[in-house]
Parts: C-alpha cells; structure tokens; sequence
C-alpha cells in the first residue's frame, strides 16, 4: 500500500490532536501543585521568595497553604501574599529570610484542599538550598606551619628552676606550721547561708540594664545583641538546666522544644537569638529601631516567663530554704563538737 506526503500529514495531525486531547483529559483529573524560589546561593540572613501554584479540578470549600509552623528553624516568614489566579487555580507567595549555616533543603509543604469533611493533601517538591559562607576565600584556607628550630642547650634554667622549687618548698613548709599555730585558736564562725538568686529577676536586672545602652557604633549593637541572647540563655541554664551557654541558637532551639516549653517563649527566644547571630557571624548591622524592637522582645519574653514559671521559680526558693536549714544545723553540730573537743 502506497501512502503519499499528504496522507502522512493528516496522519500525523490526527496523532498530535489525539495526544492534545489526552494530555488535557490527564491533567484534569487530579490536582497538582508546582513551587518556585528565587533562590540560587544564600548567606546568613538573606530573604527570597518562594511561591506555591495550585492547579485542581473542582471547587473546594477551603484551600490552606503551609504557614510557619511548617517551615524549619532555617527559614522565617517575613510576610506572605495569596493569590487566587481562578477557580480552579490559586497560589501564594512567601517572603523567607534565610537562617543556616551549611548547605540544607527546603522541606516539601503540604496544602490542604478541603471540601466540607474530606481533606485531600498534595505536597511540594523538595528545594535544596545553597550556603553561600560571608568567609573571603584566602581566610578559609589554612597557613601551613612555620618549621621548628632546634636551639642550643642551656643550664640556666634548670638552675632557676631549682631555685623556685626550694623557695616554693620553703613557702610550703612556713604556712603549714604556720597554719598549725593558727588552728589551736579556732574562734567560732557565724553560719553564711547562701542567698537564693531568683532567676526572673536576674532576667529583669540583665534586660532593664540594656535600656540605658549607648548604640553609637557597629561593636555597641554587637555587645546589646550578645548580652541580650545571654540573657536570656542563662535563664534557661538556671531555671532548666540546659547549657544554653555553650550550645548554638539552633541546638538551644531543640533543646526547648524537646521539653515541651511554653511556645511564646520558644518564639521570642527564636527571634532574639537569630538577630543575634546575624549581627555576630553575617556582618550585620541593625538600626536603633531594629534593636528597640528585639529588646521589646526581651521584655515579652520577660512577662511570660512571669507567668509561666513562677511556681517553678517558687519550688526552686522552697528548695533552696530546706539545703540552707540542713546546712544551718550541720554547723550548729560541727560547733558544738569543736566546743566539746576544747
């Protein structure tokens, strides 16, 4: 059978309507959902924008988009725009400051398509993010060691260094007689209790101080920044005993949520600190405004921790009180074995 040019041409129109045709029907039935960032490489406190299209093929009666509480500690919502393109599309648009410190991903999200009790779920894509460190290229290399020199022997100092040995020696020997002397007159001692320090108004005392500061210059607002997260880190280590001095904002973070604290203070702490590492490790420099804002922080943090950990703080006194009893009447005892032994 011949077929010419022509027949070959409605031949192949008719595959590619049928083709057409199919793939409308396909993406009819069903919903779908793309995302898109305008991030490429980010450092420290950069912001960006993602966006979420939502294509679906019938009405629902409500469509929820993610909001902060499923985006991680590494990404902060600046602000947000919804907008809804048709009936049966609609999408929205998220202002994200950028917060970590390596390379990591932006989570798939889900949106929530619901429809009187029916709930259907779709979810983005996963959206690696790349780290772009604030560090100049010669800084992260290392120096290569300078060689060791051999120096020539001498006597000199292990001649004073035996001298310092018999002047210690000698020092040693005429405290302790001296210190045997002393201890056949013992005076009775007044007992010292310890007093208790009230982690809440430690806090108060720490953040009404940052009130007076001067912030004239770059290191000013270093120190206002330092001191405030401080803080509030040593709050935790005395009240929860978390050794928020020595971990960074994202393990202290953790750390919280682990224990189930109240989440207005995991927010403002979240908030603070995050400023804080900006202006330590990206180079950041705040205005005055900025910084009354995230000492108002402080103060919120402050007002809550009143009300929340207040019986704790209560328990912590009543604690306190029994160990200094113990320890009045453990000296009483010691005393009266002194006076009994004279």
């Amino acid at each position: 059978m011949h077929i010419n040019s022509v027949g070959y041409g409605k031949l192949f129109k008719r595959i590619l309507l049928l083709w057409l045709f199919t793939g409308i029907t396909l993406n009819s039935s069903g919903q779908t959902v793309k995302e898109y960032t305008s991030a490429d490489s980010l450092k420290v406190g950069d912001r960006f924008n993602f966006s979420i299209t939502v294509n679906y093929d019938e009405d629902y009666d409500r469509i929820t988009f993610p909001d902060s509480a499923n985006f991680s500690s590494n990404f902060e919502i600046r602000s947000q725009s919804r907008f809804q393109v048709s009936s049966f599309k609609d999408s929205i648009s998220y202002d994200l400051q950028f917060f970590a410190t390596s390379d990591t991903i932006l989570s798939p999200l889900p949106v929530l398509l619901i429809n009187e009790e029916d709930t259907t779920t779709v979810y983005t894509n996963p959206v690696p993010i790349k780290f772009s460190s604030v560090l100049a290229e010669e800084d992260e290399s290392l120096r290569p060691l300078k060689p060791i020199y051999d120096f020539a022997a001498a006597w000199w100092p292990y001649i004073i260094g035996f001298l310092l040995l018999l002047i210690v020696g000698f020092l040693l020997y005429y405290y302790l007689t001296k210190k045997e002397k002393e201890e056949t007159i013992v005076e009775p001692q007044p007992f010292k209790p310890k007093p208790f320090i009230n982690p809440l108004k430690v806090l108060e005392k720490d953040i009404n101080r940052l009130e007076q500061m001067d912030l004239s210059s770059t290191k000013d607002f270093q120190i206002f920044y330092t001191e405030l997260g401080d803080a509030i880190r040593r709050y935790f280590e005395e009240l929860h005993q978390i050794r928020a001095l020595e971990l960074t904002s994202t393990e202290i973070l953790q750390k919280l949520r682990s224990r189930s604290i109240d989440y207005t203070l995991i927010d403002d702490t979240r908030a603070v600190l995050q400023e804080a590492d900006m202006v330590k490790f990206a180079n950041f420099t705040p205005t005055e405004e900025q910084a009354g804002r995230a000492l108002k922080k402080g103060y919120n943090f402050l007002e809550r921790a009143k009300e929340i950990d207040a019986p704790r703080v209560e328990h912590m006194r009543r604690e306190h009180q029994s160990r200094v009893e113990a320890e009045r009447e453990e000296h009483k005892e010691r005393q009266n074995q002194q006076e009994v032994e004279a």
